[in-house]
């Protein structure tokens, strides 16, 4: 069997990059059956450095940069919104090498490669005044805002490829607070710190060749990302710029049919791993171009999430490491009402 095929996987990383990761301890639950056709080491450890490699790439996708795009400060008090829509990207590198599977042996090292390409993630955000805070001069401090949100991803079906969202929607939502340091005014820009909870839709994800398949159940992604951001309007231009840290989570189940020749007769093996689970940790930091458009603003964000600390893996990336450092932008429109 070989993982990837050809110009096919561009779409089978894609899915596998909305489910990932592997613990190096995970993997001691890696199975395959029957027991008498060998062994589950290569098939495993190629799934958890696969997953490795991609967890940090979606996780950017997810956590993105600005809260609110184009905004520093908070609304101002009860009855003050914002609606964001926007499209994150992210500069990404996605294995490309057809890598063969073993079941016989202990795990054997390969290079999976990787090209680069551009991951997308549409989301839809929104801030809603609570509190304006307490005035301090020409400005106010301590206001509050709630922060919430939606990450869309549709079903995606292709060739030997199909990507389903669990349940119909494909929506997942995110959730957060944002605390006023300043609020923008003539003289102050405006100054937050706001912590949110992001995720990716839960997902099912599936690929078949002639005679193989793999099966990735139940993936999910979640962002706890904090960020400091300040801002400031001048006429029909707005800058924003911002850092902050994330904590990437995820968790997925795969299973993979492997039919291979032993004594020169053909043999199906199952090779099952129930749980995949990773967490990094990363620093970002972002900034933010906007123009005014009568009622609404357009926003461009350019950023970049720095390397985590360092994942060992027996396979390889054409020299590129797992959990290594990632440029991400969005492009969108944020209006006040």
């Amino acid at each position: 069997m070989r993982l990837l095929q050809g110009g096919a996987m561009s779409v089978l990383l894609f899915g596998l990059l909305a489910g990932q990761p592997v613990r190096a301890t995970a993997q001691s639950g890696c199975q395959v059956t029957p027991a008498n056709l060998g062994g589950a080491a290569d098939v495993c450890r190629k799934a958890g450095d696969l997953f490795r490699f991609l967890v940090p790439q979606v996780g950017v996708a997810v956590s993105g940069g600005n809260p609110v795009p184009g905004e520093g400060g908070t609304m101002g008090g009860f009855g003050h919104r914002a609606l964001s829509v926007r499209v994150i990207g992210v500069d990404a590198y996605l294995p490309k090498n057809a890598v063969p599977l073993n079941l016989s042996g202990p795990a054997v090292a390969s290079n999976f490669g990787a090209v680069r390409t551009v991951l997308p993630l549409p989301a839809v955000d929104a801030a809603i005044g609570l509190t304006s805070g307490i005035p301090f001069g020409l400005t106010n401090i301590g206001g509050v805002d709630l922060l919430v949100g939606a990450t869309v991803l549709p079903s995606v079906s292709g060739g030997e490829v199909e990507v389903k969202p669990k349940g119909s929607a494909g929506v997942a939502v995110s959730y957060g607070v944002r605390v006023g340091a300043l609020q923008e005014s003539a003289l102050f820009p405006g100054v937050s710190v706001s912590y949110m909870t992001r995720k990716l839709p839960t997902v099912d994800f599936g690929y078949a060749t002639s005679n193989d398949t793999l099966r990735v159940a139940g993936t999910s992604v979640k962002s706890n990302a904090i960020r400091v951001v300040a801002s400031k309007r001048l006429a029909l231009l707005g800058f924003a710029a911002g850092v902050g840290r994330d904590e990437i989570e995820s968790r997925a189940g795969i299973t993979a049919v492997v039919n291979e020749p032993v004594l020169g007769v053909a043999q199906r093996a199952t090779v099952s791993l129930p749980l995949l689970a990773e967490k990094v940790t990363r620093n970002t930091a972002f900034v933010n171009l906007s123009l005014s458009l009568l009622v609404t603003r357009l926003v461009a964000e350019y950023g970049w999430s720095s390397a985590g600390a360092t994942r060992s893996t027996l396979n390889s990336f054409d020299g590129r490491r797992a959990n290594e450092g990632y440029r991400f932008g969005s492009i969108g429109l944020t209006t006040r009402f």
